[in-house]
């Protein structure tokens, strides 16, 4: 029987989500995407609302599909800087994740741990990131259309690691 785990990186324009088999001893990727907020059909003038509705739509369909296995839903941490714009935004589409997360935990990490888990070193390039959870997954690098999708997969992975292997008793 398939167990499923559950991971996002969350942003307006491009939240990168994946879902990965974890019922043997290695994990392997089920399923990876973004949800688009805009692409070449969507015009400057379509509302944050919107654009957190689809987020939140597609996060029901995978809960629905895959019915994760684990109470625990991984997201990668947002982040405070001086940019408070992007910051609120991505708190935005956050709490559009959250909203159809209910009777899950969800467990953020930072993204230094995820680059120190995946590729061991914290302050670790995107591309990097990329070709070694690639390489863990045993999938080619391009399976990843996106940033936001390996970084999706590397917060699943890093989940996977430091909240469940070892810990399957749930």
């Amino acid at each position: 029987m398939s167990k499923f785990v559950l991971a996002f990186d969350p942003s307006l324009n491009g939240t990168g989500y994946c879902v990965l088999d974890v019922s043997r001893k290695k994990p392997k990727l089920i399923e990876v995407g973004t949800i688009r907020g805009r692409n070449k059909t969507w015009g400057e003038e379509d509302t944050h609302q919107v654009k957190l509705s689809l987020i939140a739509s597609k996060t029901r369909e995978l809960v629905a599909k895959y019915r994760p296995a684990h109470q625990k839903v991984f997201l990668e941490r947002g982040f405070s800087n001086k940019f408070v714009n992007a910051t609120q935004i991505i708190f935005k589409a956050r709490g559009a994740l959250e909203s159809e997360l209910v009777g899950f935990e969800v467990v953020e990490i930072p993204p230094t741990t995820v680059k120190k888990v995946i590729s061991e070193y914290g302050l670790a390039h995107k591309k990097n990131v990329a070709e070694c959870v690639a390489d863990f997954l045993g999938v080619p690098v391009k399976t990843f259309e996106t940033e936001d999708e390996s970084d999706a997969a590397a917060v699943a992975v890093t989940g996977w690691l430091k909240f469940i292997k070892g810990n399957d008793s749930e």
